[in-house]
């Protein structure tokens, strides 16, 4: 049960600095308990009094534009005659918005226990996606931030509390990150963004960003189309479900699978490649991915470029693993085909080196790239390669049959590739083995496959 809230409660719960769980159990809270209900609706009101004389700030009309094309097109009035819940839902919105805009405008973080600091620098709504790019300052090393999934999560929070973990990173520089949210399956025309991150640049710490989002006539214009398209062909079934047609992107989702063929012959190219390794050091071979591939092409014939990744599929321990998917595009609202031509394949390589640190730098030769494998200061451990002819996508590295290291970071530069290892700190690193874990094979179809998108 939670406990009568405090002030600073309040204002935690008002300006998002909680979890979604939290939130849930002080919403119950208020709806059961009068006193704490009619002290919330005081703040709300003090608050709303306070925004409104926040002094004028100097801003470029870009800014501007952008932050209004944002707002609600229509005023709703305030009165404390209203339910709490309603009043709550209309000024959550407008504080959370201006609390962003300010903290924008003064350059002040929402929420910080490093020298790392982390704006939200721009925000874009379209029918379709929503688009968020966090900057950061205070850092000028040379590690690149959030490369690993784990150092970050994004999600959205509805108004019944409700957490949905969304998002994705689509680009990022030194200094700035990207984050795109597709929209397909969310009903809710308004709901906060929630950015919470323990590690930025491999420093610890903790930052937590939140962004209100309205979307009510986009959602307006968007039209749902029915595919019924499927097809099974060189080991992999797919089956189209559904399309999203809005005036500024098209969405479509489809199901993969691998068929009993394809599974079969996953299984007979893993025990390969690992057949001359110690039972123990197979382990390091986890998984074998395929995708689709596919292009999209509008009325006027004109080929359109993806905005989110094509469907991956991959076989570790289920033989027939399913996977549903979302691709966008810009709108094909006016007519246009989605074209199927064949799949990408990664496989398992028998790259395998055991090394010691005296050895270190080690150069060797795979399908025609050169690669080569450096000590860091640091306890980092680099591997570089050609980018333009490099077969090995990925890299695994152990100590007595463990993973050696805590995380990566992928780079390119001046056309060549990196891929940098913080080697584990536990972990006596005399001697290790490198895996090369996979290579791309592509197969084409010998006709390509039309679907019809609308």
């Amino acid at each position: 049960m939670v406990k009568c809230l405090s002030m600073e409660d309040m204002y935690d719960f008002l300006d998002g600095r909680m979890d979604g769980k939290k939130i849930t159990q002080i919403d119950r809270h208020m709806q059961e308990c009068a006193s704490c209900s009619a002290r919330f609706e005081e703040l709300l009101e003090t608050e709303h009094t306070i925004s409104a004389l926040f002094p004028p700030a100097s801003v470029d009309a870009t800014f501007t534009d952008q932050v209004m094309d944002q707002l609600p097109k229509k005023k709703t009035g305030i009165t404390k005659k209203h339910h709490w819940r309603a009043t709550f839902g209309t000024v959550m919105i407008t504080a959370a918005f201006i609390f962003l805009v300010f903290s924008i405008l003064q350059k002040e973080d929402y929420q910080n226990t490093s020298s790392v600091s982390i704006k939200v620098k721009d925000v874009k709504i379209s029918d379709a996606f929503i688009y968020v790019t966090l900057a950061t300052s205070g850092y000028d090393g040379k590690h690149l931030l959030l490369d690993n999934p784990t150092d970050y999560d994004t999600s959205m929070v509805f108004p019944n509390g409700e957490n949905k973990l969304s998002g994705f990173i689509t680009d990022k520089s030194q200094s700035e990150v990207r984050f795109e949210f597709p929209l397909f399956d969310v009903p809710d025309s308004r709901f906060n963004l929630l950015f919470t991150i323990n590690r930025l640049y491999g420093i610890d710490g903790q930052w937590s960003l939140q962004v209100p989002i309205d979307r009510r006539e986009m959602l307006a214009q968007t039209e749902n189309v029915t595919l019924q398209t499927s097809f099974e062909k060189d080991g992999i079934a797919v089956n189209f479900i559904r399309a999203q047609h809005g005036p500024e992107n098209s969405l479509f989702q489809f199901e993969t699978k691998f068929t009993e063929g394809m599974a079969t012959f996953v299984e007979q190219q893993v025990t390969k490649y690992t057949a001359g390794l110690p039972q123990d050091e197979k382990t390091a071979f986890v998984g074998y991915n395929a995708q689709i591939l596919f292009d999209v092409f509008n009325a006027e014939e004109q080929k359109l470029s993806r905005s989110i990744p094509e469907d991956t599929i991959s076989i570790q321990n289920d033989r027939y693993a399913h996977t549903k998917t979302l691709s966008g595009y810009p709108s094909v609202q006016n007519g246009g085909y989605l074209l199927v031509t064949g799949a990408k394949f990664e496989l398992p390589t028998d790259v395998r080196h055991s090394l010691t640190i005296d050895q270190l730098p080690y150069a060797f030769t795979y399908k025609s790239t050169d690669y080569e494998v450096k000590l860091l200061p640091d306890r980092r451990l680099e591997i570089s390669s050609d980018a333009k002819t490099t077969s090995i996508e990925s890299w695994h590295v152990t100590v007595d049959h463990k993973t050696a290291w805590d995380y990566s970071e992928f780079r390119t530069e001046n056309q060549k590739q990196y891929t940098t290892f913080t080697l584990e700190k536990d972990i006596p690193f005399d001697s290790f083995i490198l895996y090369g874990q996979t290579e791309l094979k592509y197969v084409y179809f010998d006709k390509p496959i039309t679907v019809d998108i609308h």
